[in-house]
């Protein structure tokens, strides 16, 4: 009996080391990215006092070759993480409430570079709210001193 509860017990400990074995080693999901999203009011792509983060900016982490983007919104001082990313290249941007758009950068995770933080820069082009105006004539009074 006891050499037959013995076979028994060998005989699933090999099954349960075979099923273990066979089975794919599954990736390390620990990358991470982060950063701030500010409005670059020069122009020069670098964070500079005065160019204040933008809160509730909506934030797109899209792995290459992905089909649809992670989406998340800033917090309440313009930062934002993601964690918890399967290692590969991902394509990051940001938009403000207005619809501006920041410039995609591309950020590579891997074993070695396993978190990156970056700064999104949003351009504010003023030239959207100019409206120029062909002044045909002008009257200009004539002041005696």
């Amino acid at each position: 009996m006891k050499r037959k509860l013995l076979t028994a017990l060998m005989t699933i400990t090999q099954a349960l080391l075979l099923v273990l074995l066979a089975a794919p080693a599954q990736a390390a999901d620990n990358g991470v990215i982060s950063g701030a999203v500010y409005h670059d009011a020069n122009a020069n792509a670098q964070p500079e006092p005065g160019e204040a983060n933008i809160a509730n900016a909506t934030v797109y982490v899209q792995r290459v070759g992905d089909a649809t983007p992670i989406t998340m919104i800033t917090d309440a001082d313009g930062y934002f993480i993601v964690d918890n990313l399967p290692y590969g290249a991902y394509q990051v941007w940001a938009e403000d409430a207005q619809r501006r758009m920041s410039p995609v950068q591309v950020i590579e995770l891997d074993e070695v570079t396993g978190a990156s933080s970056i700064e999104l820069p949003i351009v504010y082009d003023l030239s959207d709210d100019i409206e120029l105006t062909e002044i045909k004539s002008l009257f200009l009074p004539m002041v005696n001193r």
